[in-house]
Formats: structure tokens, sequence, C-alpha cells
């Protein structure tokens, strides 16, 4: 990516911000983000308010198998893998390296071995600085160090210059269990698909260590990384959506690595058409965190606007039925089991041409909506979980739904059209 560095004391001079595919635009200043501005990271500080700082580190999860999904509701963070994952030591880099003869070859062979170890699929994509995270964000390589026990600021362009690929994989929960939006089913196949990554990501940085070359993780933003790999597309409500997943897939931290390697290219599956015209995601967030309304610039990126905030906040005040919601990956029609009619359906939408997708994608979302539902309440029963039974508070047991899944205590967005019409009043 680097056009000229001919003389060291002077600033590499970058090329424009790569094209991430049809779903995203750069229209203006990109600034890389500040990892420290990211949610998790001021609600550890206690900017959000008390109840989702308390949210965040004194909970306990009324499932044993919650407990040990994620540290954040464990008893004690020991019972769950990730602390021991990320408490664990850095490899040193093996001083016989592999020599890579054809980078291509090792590409193809670095895929099978991320799938090898988990992941359910992987792209490559040459590091951009603007991809990066801010200066502050001390990658875990050493080079944060001063040699005196302090750290030092390392640039992104520093960063990128040094690790020129990024690798990213991604890990596609159960389609079934994900079903169960809302409920403690759908946590499982969250918490642990997010844990199985983690995994993925430590064994696959040891391996390529293994071969002689160094990684850096902690550093690169995942969206724009996954997009420029080929891993998928932006929809509507804000996740990566995959051709063959749809949007039921974690994504984690890309590993930044000096390995010569193949970079590969965004994709077209149709997201950009099919969002347009879909809002199934906006219509049924109960918290009215996803618009339905047109894309605007953030950042100067061109995608829709989400409201992260009036999402996050949510967590605190229903912990006590669940943890994640899910509700927009759930009702998405590219999350579908991996069957031959919803093969058929996403090929549709890609061969046909661009200006005639509209009609393409208003029959599919038709078919969706006529034989899914609008929103999905199918019920899922999962080791000692059923959301078809519900036990209130008090102790009412609620009648069984035999078809049906239980969702409480939220809605779908029910008051997404007066919202509309105030909004079209106060502009009229």
């Amino acid at each position: 990516m680097v056009i000229k560095d001919e003389a060291p004391n002077e600033e590499a001079v970058w090329e424009p911000i790569p094209y991430l595919g049809r779903s995203v635009r750069v229209v203006g200043d990109w600034q890389s983000v500040d990892a420290a501005q990211t949610p998790h990271e001021k609600n550890k500080r206690g900017e959000l308010g008390k109840p989702l700082h308390n949210w965040y580190f004194n909970r306990t999860s009324r499932d044993p198998l919650g407990r040990v999904a994620t540290a954040n509701s464990s008893a004690d963070r020991r019972n769950a893998i990730e602390t021991h994952i990320a408490g664990a030591p850095r490899g040193k880099i093996n001083p016989e390296r592999t020599e890579v003869v054809d980078p291509k070859v090792m590409t193809e062979h670095i895929k099978r071995v991320a799938k090898h170890l988990g992941a359910s699929d992987v792209g490559i994509m040459r590091v951009h600085p603007s991809f990066l995270y801010k200066e502050g964000r001390y990658p875990d390589d050493g080079r944060g160090a001063d040699g005196g026990g302090g750290t030092i600021m390392v640039s992104a362009e520093e960063t990128a210059r040094r690790y020129p690929y990024a690798i990213a994989c991604i890990y596609a929960w159960d389609y079934d269990m994900g079903r169960a939006h809302r409920h403690r089913i759908g946590d499982a196949a969250y918490h642990f698909g997010a844990e199985a990554l983690r995994s993925t990501y430590a064994n696959l940085a040891g391996y390529i260590r293994e071969l002689g070359y160094g990684v850096a993780t902690r550093v690169a933003t995942p969206m724009p990384v996954a997009l420029g790999a080929g891993l998928g597309e932006i929809g509507r409500h804000g996740m990566l959506i995959t051709e063959r997943f749809g949007a039921r897939v974690h994504l984690g931290d890309p590993i930044l690595t000096d390995l010569p390697l193949v970079p590969d290219e965004p994709i077209d599956i149709g997201v950009e058409d099919f969002c347009k015209v879909c809002r199934k995601c906006a219509n049924t967030c109960p918290t009215n965190s996803i618009s339905t309304e047109g894309k605007k610039v953030v950042n100067g990126v061109e995608k829709y606007k989400i409201n992260w905030e009036t999402c996050y906040r949510l967590r605190p005040h229903v912990m006590e039925y669940w943890d994640i919601c899910m509700t927009c990956v759930a009702v998405c029609p590219y999350t579908k089991p991996d069957a031959w009619w919803r093969t058929v359906a996403v090929r549709a939408i890609k061969w046909t041409p661009i200006p005639l997708r509209g009609i393409t994608t208003r029959a599919l979302k038709w078919i969706d909506d006529r034989f899914w539902g609008k929103l999905g309440r199918k019920r899922v029963q999962w080791m000692s979980h059923d959301s078809g039974r519900l036990k209130l508070p008090d102790g009412t047991v609620m009648p069984e739904e035999p078809e049906r899944g239980y969702y409480y205590p939220l809605k779908e967005n029910t008051r997404r059209f007066d919202i509309l019409k105030e909004k079209l009043k106060s502009k009229a």
C-alpha cells in the first residue's frame, strides 16, 4: 500500500483508502477509531452510568453454562476460558524461518490451517493505517515497551509498514440456537461462538510465530478488514453479512503479520440492494436503534447509522432474562440455514444486473415474509432450555407454546410507524 518511502526520516505516502465494496462508500475524511472510545472501554471507565458499569463488572449469570461462556458472567473469572486465553504469555518467533517461495500457496495453506483450527471462513487484506486503531493502542508484540517497564507510542503507519497483511477469520454460530433470540439459548450460541473464535485466533497466531514470522493482534478494527478481505458486506443493522452464514458470525480481532500472503478482494452478494428494500431488522429492533431511513455520512463513510448507545444501554435491564438481543441477526433474510434454496436465492441477487436488483429483492423479501414470518418466533429446545416455556419473576409459569417461543420481556418495534410519521411531519 506504500507508494514511496524513499527517505528514512520522511513519512511514507499511502494510497487512498482501499475499496471496501458497494455496501459502504468512503466520501470524506475517515479518521482511525480510538479504541479507548469504543462502548466497552467507555463502560469500563464508568462513563455510561452506574447500571451499565455494574452490568459489566458485577453480574453473574443464572445459567451455569452462561457463567463459563463469558468471563463477565462468571462467579469466578478463572472458570471462563477467555480469561486464560487473554492472559496467556505471547510466544517467541521461531528463529528458523520457513521460506515462502509462493505467497499464493502460503495463503491457501494458512486458510486451510485457520479452518482446521475452527474458523468458518478466512480472508486476507493488505493493511492500511486507516483500518488500525489510533496511536495509544499498544500491540502485544513488544513494540510498545521502552525497555524500562514503561510504554511508548506506536503509530498506525509504523504498524502497517511492519505488518503489511491482515488475516480476518469468522466463526458462524449454530443457526437453530440463534433463532432463539432474546433467550439464554441464543446467548449460548453467541458467547460460545466468541470463545471458539478467540481460541482459533490464538492458535493461528502461535502457528505463524512457529513459521518464523511476526504477528500483532488487538490493533485492527474488525469490520473494514473483514469487508476488504472479501468475507461479506455490511448490512443495515451494522453487522457483517456473509454469503453462506448471513449475519450469524463473529469477527474478532484480525491478526496482522509479515508473513507473505496474497490479499483477497471485496465481494458483492447484493446486500447493498437488498437492505434498501428489506428493513426487517429496523422494523423489529426493540430499541429503535436501526434506522428505517437512508444512509448517512459517519466519520467520512456513507453507511446506515446505528444508534449503538440505545442498543447497549438495554443490557442491564434485561440481564435477568438474556444477555444478547440478536433480533436483527435472527430476522435477517440472509441468516438462514445453508440449504439449496437459500443458495439459489443469494445467487439470484448476485446474478441479477444491478439496475434490476430491486425487482429480485422485493420478490425474495416477500417469500421470506411469507414462509419465515416478519419476526421469527420458532420454539427452540437445547440442553435444559426451552424457548417455548417461560417462568416469570413472580413464579408464574406461562402456558407452554408447542411451536412458538417466548421472547420476554420485549416486543418488536411497534412504534416504528409513529416515529416515521413524526419525522415526516417535522420536515413538512
